[in-house]
């Protein structure tokens, strides 16, 4: 499916955390020249410096926090984007469904009924494409065999978008109640920061963006946290997008996807992409073509309706999906009979 771009959907999204935020550096354990009574912190934020400037850096720490080119790697966003989307999936479906009707557990490797779809596709159980008899969450987010739909950029954090800081805490000997020793951790972490990435998803259904708009609802309320310590009420974030963006062959009033640009009766049934129109959209601003692009973009002008406009469309794929969860339940009591 990814042979040919037959549409694009950039969501350009702030995010901000009052309080501490920390994405682990590793390297820095292996910097580590000082001790903790020495005031060296256990962990460093995640920067750009390379390893040799990282072990500078590590030898002075512990006079005052750091300032480095920080920044937010977009794997760390995307863990947490793809958790929310899976437990957004198994909460409207039955419990009971076919892991490959509702969101397959991807490391669940030897229980044939909960087998993540990385296995089961790999094992050749597909009597089509392998995007058809994906779970929802895979046929976004990709796993083995099976490229990802979507894509999040890493995250520059600039100077004046944070605070850096050390955050002492003790740890609790949970038999006396008290202080337990030797358990004392001094983390670095940035407060009041503030950065922006993107997400892109290409060769998108309408479904699919229905459900990035629960998932950035949730993140607007701040529901879902990011990066390390998230039990110790760390990366506490509050996502806006600023801006979404939609490319296509050419410009069009419509919310155009890959089920209304395949041209092919035969190419959609093998991928199993819906076959739903187009929906007309009037909160569109086109982008003027420079000559040099095949193809044409149009900022949406109203976010909020798009949303509105949207997310119905994944309420119906959860529909659709249910009855055929039913079915292959009441097929399977016939066999028993």
């Amino acid at each position: 499916m990814l042979k040919r771009r037959l549409c694009e959907a950039v969501f350009q999204w702030e995010l901000t955390c009052k309080g501490p935020f920390l994405i682990r550096d590793e390297r820095y354990a292996d910097c580590k020249k000082g001790s903790k009574e020495e005031g060296f912190p256990d962990c460093l934020f995640m920067s750009h410096l390379s390893k040799k400037e990282l072990e500078t850096v590590a030898k002075s720490c512990n006079n005052k926090p750091p300032e480095m080119p920080f920044y937010v790697p977009g794997t760390s966003i995307r863990g947490p984007f793809r958790a929310l989307a899976e437990r957004i999936i198994r909460s409207l479906l039955p419990a009971d469904a076919p892991p490959h009707l509702t969101a397959c557990n991807p490391f669940e490797q030897k229980n044939k009924k909960n087998i993540g779809c990385s296995k089961r596709l790999g094992e050749g159980e597909n009597n089509g494409s392998k995007y058809a008899t994906a779970c929802s969450a895979c046929k976004l987010f990709g796993c083995t065999g099976l490229a990802s739909r979507i894509c999040f950029t890493d995250a520059d954090i600039g100077i004046g978008n944070y605070e850096s800081v050390y955050r002492d805490m003790i740890g609790i000997d949970r038999f006396t109640g008290g202080v337990f020793n030797g358990a004392n951790m001094r983390y670095h972490v940035l407060e009041n920061t503030k950065f922006t990435t993107s997400v892109t998803v290409v060769n998108f259904e309408l479904w699919q963006l229905g459900l990035l708009a629960y998932v950035f609802r949730d993140f607007k309320k701040s529901l879902v946290p990011i990066g390390y310590g998230k039990t110790k009420g760390f990366g506490q974030v509050k996502g806006e997008i600023t801006k979404i963006i939609l490319t296509y062959p050419k410009i069009s009033t419509q919310i155009e996807h890959m089920g209304s640009l395949m041209s092919s009766t035969t190419e959609r049934d093998y991928y199993d992409i819906s076959t739903c129109e187009a929906p007309s959209f009037e909160h569109f601003e086109a982008k003027k073509n420079d000559g040099l692009s095949l193809y044409q973009s149009v900022t949406v002008t109203n976010i909020d309706a798009f949303w509105s406009e949207i997310a119905p469309f994944f309420n119906k794929h959860i529909e659709e999906i249910r009855g055929r969860a039913e079915k292959v339940k009441h097929q399977a009591k016939e066999k028993v009979i």
